[in-house]
């Protein structure tokens, strides 16, 4: 499973989902301009508009390679 493009308004919840399956089970990291931002396959947190742009997962089991998919937030100010 692979997140999605999402546009949220300021101060609602966002969720990014990325699955994968192996074995050994992969482990999924979340990316933010390069920095990690979270761990396993549900990214979710608390948006501000400071949060908008591409986030990137990555599964690695050690075995098969990395496999990586991104999906795009847009934060939409509160009126």
């Amino acid at each position: 499973t692979t997140p999605r493009d999402q546009t949220i308004k300021e101060g609602e919840k966002g969720t990014f989902l990325c699955k994968a399956i192996g074995n050994p089970t992969p482990k999924i990291m979340w990316y933010k301009d390069g920095k990690t931002v979270g761990t396993g396959d549900t990214l979710s947190f608390t948006v501000n508009r400071n949060q908008s742009g591409r986030y990137s997962c990555s599964a690695e089991n050690g075995l098969d390679g990395k496999l990586n998919a991104s999906a795009l937030l847009d934060v939409q100010c509160k009126l």
